[in-house]
C-alpha cells in the first residue's frame, strides 16, 4: 500500500509482509501536515498491522526542520504504545548531533522506548532493520 499526501509533503509506503513502513518527508511541514500525516497512521496504516509489532525507516534526506517537535512527541509515543519497536532514519550527516535534523528527531524521541538509529544509506538502515 502507498499513501501520498494530497500536500504533498510524505509519502508512506507500507510492506506488510515484512511489518515495515518506509516514510519520506518532504520540505517544510506546519502542524497541519503532521496532523494529516498521524491521521494516516491511525485510519490507514495500523490497522494493517492487525495487534502485530511494526517497523519503520524515515527518509528525511529532503525534509526541513519545521516547528512540530511537540506533536511529533505525541505522534512517536502514540505509535510506540501501537506496536512500533524498531526505527531508522536516513540522513545526509549520519552524525545525530551534527544535524539540524537529527537533532529534531532526537527531542521528538526523548520520552519514548524506541530510539531511532541515524543512517545514511538505505543499504545500512535496511540491514538494520533486517530487510532483504
Amino acid at each position: 500500500m502507498e499513501i501520498k499526501d494530497e500536500k504533498g509533503k510524505y509519502r508512506l509506503k507500507v510492506d506488510t509482509r515484512k511489518n515495515i513502513v518506509y516514510e519520506t518527508q518532504i520540505g517544510y511541514w506546519k502542524p497541519e501536515d503532521l496532523e494529516r500525516f498521524h491521521k494516516d497512521y491511525v485510519t490507514k496504516i495500523r490497522p494493517l498491522f492487525k495487534d502485530e509489532t511494526w517497523s519503520k525507516c524515515c527518509d528525511l534526506r529532503n525534509y526541513k526542520t519545521s516547528m512540530i517537535t511537540v506533536k511529533l512527541q505525541k505522534h512517536n509515543k502514540w505509535a510506540v504504545e501501537n506496536g512500533l519497536t524498531k526505527a531508522a532514519i536516513l540522513l545526509e550527516d549520519g552524525n545525530i548531533y551534527n544535524s539540524v535534523i537529527g537533532v529534531q528527531m532526537n527531542a521528538a524521541g526523548k520520552d519514548i522506548s524506541v530510539k531511532p538509529k541515524i543512517f545514511t544509506s538505505n543499504e545500512e538502515a535496511y540491514k538494520w532493520l533486517q530487510i532483504k
